[in-house]
């Protein structure tokens, strides 16, 4: 369970440092694009496209974040009903659900990638696109990943003796 643990705190950590890196890059390129367009009548040929792709990024690195944190967007209405021992397990099996819808949304996008996309194409500057649109398969896996690790921490919980849900909902 540490080692699991530890990779999931690397996985936020490298994700984060990412994520405040993709931000960084979206302000200065965004701000730069707008002063060349306002003041010289030009801009990076490149420049938009480049924007459209790290929105890509941000939304997948900002989902694999929020799935460890367990700020996801959920539907919990039906955890009100079950009672508190329950829940837990309840927990379990919806983030298990969970981890494996992403490990299939994983699958269809290396299908994506795979059969999708020419591996020959380039997107700029002799760059290809697969490098921009990898982070589809990779981001589901990432969360599947944290969905699996918290299953299990819920899981350890419950082997302890501890059944109820903590005020936040996090193990």
């Amino acid at each position: 369970m540490k080692l699991l643990a530890l990779i999931d705190n690397g996985i936020a950590k490298i994700a984060g440092w990412i994520l405040v890196a993709v931000l960084s890059l979206m302000i200065i390129m965004s701000f730069g694009q707008v002063l060349l367009r306002n003041f010289f009548g030009t801009s990076i040929e490149w420049g938009d496209i480049l924007l459209r792709h790290l929105v890509l990024w941000l939304g997948f690195l900002g989902a694999t974040i929020a799935t460890g944190e367990e700020r996801h967007i959920k539907v919990d209405f039906l955890a009100k009903f079950i009672p508190p021992k329950l829940q837990k397990i309840f927990a379990i099996l919806t983030s298990l659900f969970a981890a494996l819808v992403c490990y299939f949304l994983l699958r269809a996008g290396m299908v994506f990638i795979d059969v999708g996309i020419d591996p020959k194409s380039i997107l700029f500057l002799n760059i290809p696109i697969w490098y921009f649109v990898v982070i589809i398969p990779v981001g589901y896996g990432l969360m599947a990943f944290r969905f699996f690790v918290i299953a299990v921490q819920w899981s350890v919980e419950i082997s302890q003796g501890n059944w109820t849900i903590k005020a936040g909902g996090q193990p």
